[in-house]
């Protein structure tokens, strides 16, 4: 096989150096420079460039060099004008804000839209709560594709819809065979909200079975859900185990700077007239999923309009009063220690405690809010909250993940948040 004659030399400062054996295989490499770049984007969280070479020596700054003279990157190339008619043709990759709660789901979709069934995620189960984009990512991936291959039978559907076509099917063996050949006979399967199928034993056992069709014809499959897999209950454990042997990849809420880059976009797509100022509390203000912030941006937009007026910030107040619990400023001028000490003192638990390896609930409680607040306002990345506490990236996002779905379902934790975000806030001025 060619990938056993190439070998990656090193990356250092967003730059991959791969050397091949000899100059046939340098050529016939070339041909997957696209998808290699994709892959090890993915696998290292930042864009990374290939230069493939045959075995040599090469100094980091010539590969750097001709890299930029290639101007390649791990961007696809832009969705044609194609639309399949069972896809919403304004989800696509080219629209997607991308940031620190979703690059590695956005990366992962433009590698599979750009080889589907050929890529090292197949199948990809991308989880995350409401509003936070999944439909749109699962969207555009069938956009994309159907732009670039209009012969291949891309299917999107809801797990409800799935459901309710089966069940149409029942004791019609025409109608059944008919169900069985449409999917399984995709090239690209895309399933939204699969947390559905809990308790549908029968549908769960259909879609098994379509799923290993599938997956053993090299054709992608793609789901989303509303959490990850390990948490769905009444699902059979070989569905779940087919679910797991992928890629699973989580969207979180969007941070500041994220809600900003989404507000503009849909301030300037929709024309929605918002002064700069205004959108800049709204995205303080809506901190919870994208499908909130934009409905923030529609409603102010069109009660400016009906009153035949600039929005302002006093109309954003008014509006948005039911919607946001406390206004909490952003402010990044404090360390994570700031915001542990700040939490310790908080629930009154010793700081030392608070960077331990302790379990126990009232310590663990502090420590993952004290996570969430650090990344989602204090603007660290989950390594530098990872350093600080000598744990992985994977414990800190579990803490954040954690926090997340806690703060949708207890207002008091959002409000011991907020609180704690004030403090941070006063202490820092």
């Amino acid at each position: 096989m060619l990938i056993s004659r190439v070998e990656l030399k090193n990356i250092e400062e967003g730059v991959a150096l791969i050397t091949a054996q000899s100059k046939f295989v340098l050529d016939s490499i070339k041909d997957y420079k696209t998808v290699i770049e994709n892959v090890l984007s993915v696998k290292m969280g930042e864009n990374i460039t290939v230069s493939i070479e045959v075995s040599s020596d090469t100094k980091i700054s010539e590969v750097k060099s001709q890299s930029s003279k290639e101007n390649t990157g791990v961007s696809p190339k832009k969705e044609t004008s194609a639309k399949n008619p069972t896809l919403n043709p304004r989800y696509t990759l080219d629209n997607f804000i991308e940031g620190d709660n979703s690059d590695i789901a956005f990366r992962a979709a433009q590698v599979i839209a750009m080889n589907p069934g050929n890529n090292p995620f197949n199948p990809c189960l991308i989880y995350g709560g409401v509003g936070l984009g999944k439909t749109h990512l699962l969207q555009a991936i069938g956009n994309y594709i159907y732009s670039n291959h209009p012969d291949m039978n891309i299917i999107y559907v809801t797990a409800e819809s799935f459901t309710n076509e089966f069940i149409a099917s029942f004791g019609n063996k025409e109608s059944n065979n008919k169900f069985k050949k449409t999917y399984r006979n995709a090239d690209v399967l895309l399933i939204d909200d699969i947390h559905f199928l809990q308790k549908k034993e029968s549908t769960q056992e259909e879609l098994f079975h379509t799923f290993v069709e599938l997956y053993h014809n090299n054709k992608q499959i793609v789901f989303t859900c509303d959490r990850p897999i390990t948490e769905l209950t009444d699902i059979t454990d070989r569905l779940r185990t087919r679910f797991s042997s992928g890629l699973n990849v989580d969207l979180r809420p969007p941070k500041y700077e994220v809600r900003v880059a989404i507000a503009k976009q849909k301030n300037k797509e929709e024309n929605l007239d918002i002064p700069d100022n205004v959108l800049d509390y709204i995205c303080q203000a809506v901190r919870t999923n994208v499908r909130d912030l934009e409905g923030a941006l529609i409603t102010i937009s069109g009660i400016a309009r009906l009153v035949g007026t600039k929005a302002t910030i006093e109309m954003a107040k008014e509006q948005l009063k039911n919607m946001v619990v406390e206004q909490v400023t952003i402010n990044a001028n404090y360390s994570i220690n700031d915001v542990f000490t700040a939490t310790a003192n908080y629930f009154n638990v010793s700081l030392v405690d608070m960077k331990g390896a302790s379990r126990s609930k009232n310590i663990r409680i502090p420590r993952q809010i004290a996570i969430y607040i650090a990344y989602n306002y204090g603007h660290f990345t989950q390594s530098d909250i990872g350093k600080y506490l000598n744990k992985d990236h994977t414990s800190v996002r579990y803490s954040v993940q954690q926090v997340e779905s806690l703060i949708e379902i207890d207002e008091s934790t959002r409000k011991t948040v907020d609180a704690i975000n004030r403090i941070i806030s006063e202490n820092s001025k």
